[in-house]
């Protein structure tokens, strides 16, 4: 609910009752808000009031969480602009002590002289001592980051655990997500790495499939339930809350214009996140986003329900375990597609051998594969002295079945001639297509006479097969053996010679070079 605020520009020595500003010379006014009870105001009021005070502060970032304050001050470190009411509890002064002064002091001098060498080496923070009211020291750590023309500073305190090593933890779990050889172990190691780290109840990984629903994609602890649409969209991360029922404290700021809040851990989680987590009695939460290319986002939530404070150097930690998280899943889905562009490229390069080398009638070697072949397999014999034959057949009476039962049944005899020939041969042999119905097998290590048995078992053979509607279908087979110095056209001629004495013969027979029988 939003009350009446005065808003009150301090421009005298004086300070007004109840109103927490100062005064210093040479400096602008200061701002400050100051919440009263009465009747809501309308909701226009309640924008414009809100646009003057804070104009670039999302009403989200109107305050903090309580166990750290927030400072913001300009680019040129020279006067404190926003300040959370909790800033006593840190460095005894209130926001009204602070606005308008310069860091050094609100801080000290030693302490921002530390600062602006960690933010130009580009360190995120510093850990300083700070005393408490009880007379004891507590270590805090200050976060330093820049946002437009200001620089933000997020203070909040860290616990001593000497026996936590965050360098070796974040190494080996680091080594382990690393190593992850596909994505599920990747997703185990990294919420068991949570689940260990933060000591949270339950870490979830959750992720959507190509139609936007959850999936829950590794579980360690007690289950969760998907996030709601509305809620993943409105989610920003990172995101930690430490206690969502602790009261928050508020922010008070100078005139003009003010930072950007919105990457802030500080900062509060959108009200209708802090109600989903209310519902499922979460008082603390973790929320990261686990940036890798998915059709949707995939969000690594922790939840507790007891508060719990992660120190802004184990959270680093996390934040590197997540980087190193999403390369590797990024280098799996790489690879993954590059074995997949490699298998696609096989089987097109295969596809295309099998274009170039088969004849698509009779699925046997063409006469440019045939050929080939033949030459290979007479290097080999030459090489070796092994010997080579060479069948070669021609359908009889072909012509016939084409033109009675037409080109369709003429390709059925021919692809049946093939498969009952190739039924005879070994795998170290080859069929191929010579031309029209002409068949050649070579086969090597096989002689003369060798060879000339196989002739016969394939001719008698395909006496023996009916072809629909043909019926009997026969062939003419020449037998050719290499001989020294032969060459693959002599070779096959040799063949074609004894063919053709086979047709004359009366076809349905065998012959070979020699002119034998």
């Amino acid at each position: 609910m939003v009350y009446f605020c005065h808003v009150r520009v301090l421009s005298g020595p004086c300070r007004p009752s109840g109103c927490h500003g100062t005064q210093q010379k040479g400096r602008q006014p200061i701002l400050a808000v100051v919440r009263t009870t009465g009747n809501p105001m309308p909701d226009s009021l309640d924008r414009e009031l809100n646009a003057s005070v804070c104009p670039t502060v999302p009403a989200t970032s109107a305050s903090v969480q309580p166990h750290g304050c927030l400072i913001a001050f300009d680019n040129d470190w020279q006067g404190v602009c926003l300040a959370s009411s909790n800033l006593s509890r840190f460095f005894g002064l209130s926001p009204a002590e602070a606005l308008g002064h310069p860091p050094e002091q609100v801080l000290g001098a030693d302490t921002v002289t530390a600062l602006a060498r960690a933010f130009a080496r580009g360190a995120p923070g510093i850990t300083i001592p700070s005393g408490l009211r009880d007379g004891t020291t507590q270590q805090l750590y200050l976060s330093l980051h820049a946002t437009g023309r200001h620089v933000i500073l997020e203070i909040e305190p860290q616990q001593e655990e000497p026996d936590q090593d965050l360098p070796g933890m974040g190494y080996t779990w680091g080594m382990r997500i690393a190593r992850a050889s596909n994505t599920s172990e990747l997703y185990a190691q990294l919420m068991q790495a949570f689940y260990v780290l933060t000591g949270f109840e339950s870490c979830t990984l959750l992720g959507q499939d190509y139609d936007g629903h959850d999936l829950r994609l590794e579980q360690q602890g007690f289950p969760i339930d998907p996030f709601p649409c509305t809620v993943n969209r409105s989610a920003r991360v990172p995101l930690m809350l430490v206690d969502g029922q602790a009261k928050p404290a508020e922010l008070f700021g100078s005139p003009g214009p003010l930072p950007d809040l919105s990457g802030c851990p500080l900062c509060l989680p959108s009200p209708k996140l802090r109600d989903w987590l209310s519902g499922r009695q979460a008082r603390a939460a973790l929320i990261l986003d686990l940036y890798e290319a998915t059709p949707g986002r995939s969000l690594v939530i922790c939840r507790d329900r007891q508060p719990r404070h992660l120190a802004p150097p184990l959270r680093y930690l996390l934040l590197q375990l997540i980087q190193t998280a999403a390369l590797r899943r990024a280098l799996l889905h790489e690879k993954q597609q590059t074995l997949h562009r490699y298998r696609l490229l096989h089987e097109r390069n295969t596809r295309l051998q099998r274009l170039a080398y088969i004849d698509p009638l009779t699925q046997v070697a063409n006469r440019h594969r045939i050929e080939q072949v033949l030459e290979a397999e007479l290097a080999v014999a030459s090489r070796h002295g092994s010997p080579l034959a060479v069948l070669l057949f021609d359908v009889d009476h072909f012509k016939p079945i084409n033109d009675t039962y037409g080109h369709d049944v003429g390709d059925k005899v021919l692809h049946r001639v093939a498969q009952q020939v190739q039924s005879h041969l070994r795998d170290t042999d080859h069929l191929g297509r010579w031309g029209g119905e002409e068949f050649i097998a070579v086969v090597p290590g096989c002689d003369l006479s060798q060879a000339q048995g196989l002739a016969w078992r394939m001719c008698r053979a395909l006496a023996q097969c009916h072809i629909d509607p043909v019926g009997q279908v026969t062939a003419s087979f020449g037998v050719a053996a290499c001989q020294p110095d032969d060459s693959g056209r002599q070779l096959v001629r040799r063949a074609d010679l004894a063919m053709y004495r086979a047709k004359r013969a009366g076809r349905a027979c065998v012959r070979l070079q020699d002119g034998e029988a």
